[in-house]
């Protein structure tokens, strides 16, 4: 749990900084600088990381690379033109749809609470931009974001289902190899662009080593113990260090749009933290039933 929980603080730091970079920097530019250096910190740590992997886990590896990395790009897209708080607080609502995507998948019960804090969650996604209006917090980067969501969510409860301690920094190498093949092709046609002053290299290094190469490998060997909900719980005060950090850093102000919708997805979070009894790990997993 310590290590998501440390997971939870970075990754709200790289809200506004990604926000920041994102005015200079091309997002898949950035992401190919970004998951390029990371998969090479890895590999010099672990050289012979890659050696003889099975084909399931390159298989599994890249597919979870891949729905983190669209995932990821529409955050970002989303986040360019979102306060970092609300870009926060609709990520966030990964929470809510872990368990249903558990139901869909894993067959797992979902409570009248779960479906009591999907319509909190709708209501909170939705006053960012009904509320705010189109020119704090557009309805179509809110939804981006939303579908973000959900897409992290997936792969939320597929790296719990998949995951084995064993394996965890192998995967972690596979999924940002991935990543950082698809943002640099994508980024190849118009040239690569490059930070150009020490602040952006020491933002992007940031992001590539303690919030990519770092997160990856800790979120990926915790889920390999922890069932998803409860991880998904625990991750889920990462909105409250993005507003944390864009308030203290970068001077973003709490607006009282920011903090009704951000009440309500958190209280929404909080009705699916509540322990459910009749929960049961899942078997294809060591401990449950799982960016």
């Amino acid at each position: 749990m310590l290590a998501l929980v440390s997971v939870t603080a970075i990754w709200g730091s790289t809200f506004p900084l990604t926000k920041d970079l994102v005015a200079r920097l091309p997002i898949a530019d950035l992401y190919a600088a970004r998951f390029g250096i990371a998969v090479v910190v890895l590999v010099a740590i672990r050289p012979k990381a890659l050696r003889n992997l099975p084909a399931r886990l390159w298989a599994v590896g890249a597919l979870l690379g891949l729905v983190y990395g669209v995932a990821l790009t529409l955050q970002t897209i989303g986040l360019a033109e979102l306060p970092s708080s609300v870009s926060g607080f609709v990520t966030g609502s990964y929470l809510v749809m872990t368990p249903l995507i558990a139901l869909v998948w894993l067959k797992t019960r979902v409570g009248r609470s779960t479906w009591a804090a999907v319509g909190l969650a709708t209501v909170g996604t939705a006053s960012f931009s009904l509320l705010s209006g189109p020119a704090s917090a557009p309805a179509g980067a809110v939804a981006l974001t939303a579908v973000s969501a959900a897409l992290y969510a997936v792969h939320l409860v597929a790296l719990g289902k998949w995951s084995r301690p064993q394996d965890a920094y192998a995967l972690s190498v596979v999924q940002i190899l991935t990543l950082a093949v698809v943002m640099t092709v994508a980024a190849a046609p118009d040239g690569i662009a490059l930070p150009d002053s020490a602040v952006d290299w020491t933002g992007v290094v940031y992001l590539a080593t303690v919030a990519g190469a770092g997160t990856f490998l800790a979120q990926t060997w915790a889920q390999a113990h922890v069932p998803p909900t409860a991880a998904a719980v625990v991750i889920a005060v990462e909105p409250v260090w993005a507003t944390a950090f864009a308030a203290v850093l970068y001077g973003e102000p709490l607006t009282w749009t920011v903090l009704v919708g951000g009440g309500c997805m958190l209280a929404a979070m909080g009705i699916v933290a509540r322990p459910v009894p009749e929960e049961r790990p899942c078997p294809e997993s060591r401990v449950s039933a799982v960016s």
